[in-house]
């Protein structure tokens, strides 16, 4: 099954972050209340939402500029993170920015 990517604007962010609605359906098993309250402060202007079939399997919220980008906050559930989901919601933030993307750990 293919992953589809869509792209959520600062305007929309608030409800991905509601974790209290369920949207998207199982975000609740992405992302943790403190992670949505930290992202709420850090104020991202986008995020990338990974689905596979209809089950949400990652996430991007970063600041995504033409020429530039900074990756706030990237998760994938874990039992998806050998299918590729990492390198392609890396690949549609060089896509969308023109930027190339190295990730840094902590």
């Amino acid at each position: 099954m293919k992953i589809k990517i869509r792209q959520f604007k600062k305007e929309d962010l608030e409800a991905v972050l509601d974790i209290e609605r369920e949207f998207p359906p199982t975000s609740r098993g992405l992302i943790m209340k403190d992670d949505a309250v930290r992202l709420s402060k850090q104020n991202p202007k986008t995020c990338l939402v990974a689905e596979k079939g209809d089950k949400v399997v990652g996430f991007i919220f970063g600041e995504l500029r033409e020429d530039s980008c900074v990756i706030r906050f990237l998760q994938v559930l874990p039992e998806y993170l050998g299918e590729g989901i990492v390198t392609d919601l890396i690949d549609e933030v060089e896509r969308l920015t023109n930027a190339r993307v190295l990730l840094k750990g902590k």
